[in-house]
């Protein structure tokens, strides 16, 4: 699973306290990949950072199908768009 915690743009990747947004697989994260919602050189197994101007970009781009095919990481997504903050993700 990639997993995703909310994080505040000012704090470091690897802060302590951060919020756990929730998970996605990897046939979803395959799929975001195709839709452009997320970077073709990001890695499923590894860790990379949204600051909230990414986010607010992902947001902007999402649209009602592009909603149903990747559920989760659109539901963290529009999380992290309300909580005005970034997202980190790290595969396990």
């Amino acid at each position: 699973m990639l997993a995703f915690s909310f994080i505040p743009d000012e704090k470091p990747m690897h802060a302590l306290g951060i919020d756990y947004a929730g998970g996605i697989e990897y046939e979803e994260f395959v799929k975001a990949q195709e839709l452009k919602i997320i970077e073709s050189h990001l890695d499923y197994y590894g860790k990379f950072r949204w600051i909230s101007q990414n986010v607010q970009q992902k947001c902007a781009r999402l649209t009602p199908t592009t909603v149903a095919a990747i559920p989760n990481l659109a539901s963290i997504l529009q999380q992290a768009f309300a909580a005005e903050c970034g997202l980190v993700a790290f595969g396990d």
